[in-house]
């Protein structure tokens, strides 16, 4: 009778202790923000995710490293929980809700070869840009209304690719006219693409910066479809959580290992 008593506690304490498993998708192409290293996923939102589910005793938290426009899809089709880091568009993309609190903050940027005589600070975004083409990362919704609505009039080329890195390569070899993007992602890039050698240091010069488009901001991202009971809850912690971490200046410790105290 003991030992009936023994196992039944043991049980009852093994079921409060277990844990529900969440996996949440990641950008697998979007450094220093979030990238695919082997089984790993790297990156400040990566290590913001982490920091924040660390103390959410009640979950067993699993990043998972995705192209971009699949996991997309996943959300929108309730095969996925959520996902990082989409802006905030819930016009474009209603199947995604809620967002939590704002990870980040971005600045999305023109970046152009330096022979594109348009690309300036000053430069009106896009009609300035009409006649050239772009690259885009794959499922990137970014530019803004007016820039699509020239894709779509044929008034400016798009190609789509699957990195920053293969953006910045196909800009330097004269394949596409620009792109764009996170001022600090491309900048990221550049640097890695010259320490392995991908580029010149010289490279460099055949690039310009144009005009600063918008300040946006990353967030995480929640499948509206799907069984996930525990979405609210965990959605609620969440927030709370990463509002502690700002509380304390945890955001800008993750920052600085990645981009140095330079970067603020």
């Amino acid at each position: 009778m003991m030992r009936l008593w023994c196992c039944l506690l043991m049980g009852v304490c093994l079921l409060a202790q277990a844990k529900t498993r969440v996996e949440i998708l990641a950008d697998a192409n979007y450094p220093p923000y979030s990238w695919q290293e082997g089984e790993e996923v790297k990156g400040i939102y990566a290590d913001i995710v982490r920091s924040v589910t660390a103390s959410m005793d009640e979950y067993e938290v699993v990043l998972k490293a995705m192209p971009w426009r699949r996991g997309l899809s996943m959300v929108e089709q309730g095969s996925a929980f959520a996902i990082f880091p989409p802006y905030y568009q819930p016009d474009s993309r209603p199947w995604m809700w809620p967002y939590s609190q704002p990870l980040l903050d971005e600045e999305l940027v023109v970046m152009c070869g330096a022979g594109v005589a348009v690309n300036t600070p000053q430069a009106q975004f896009p009609a300035d840009y009409y006649g050239l083409r772009f690259g885009m990362n794959a499922g990137f919704t970014i530019g803004g209304a007016p820039f699509w609505q020239a894709v779509q009039q044929q008034k400016i080329g798009l190609e789509e690719v699957k990195s920053n890195r293969e953006n910045l390569l196909k800009i330097v070899r004269g394949r596409v006219d620009c792109t764009v993007n996170d001022r600090l992602s491309l900048l990221y890039e550049l640097l890695n693409m010259i320490k392995g050698n991908q580029l010149a240091v010289a490279d460099m010069s055949q690039l310009k910066q144009g005009p600063v488009l918008s300040k946006e901001q990353g967030f995480l991202g929640y499948s509206r479809k799907g069984e996930f009971d525990f979405k609210e809850d965990f959605a609620e912690q969440f927030d709370k959580r990463l509002y502690e971490l700002k509380k304390r200046d945890g955001i800008r410790t993750i920052v600085e290992r990645y981009l140095g105290k330079s970067s603020r």
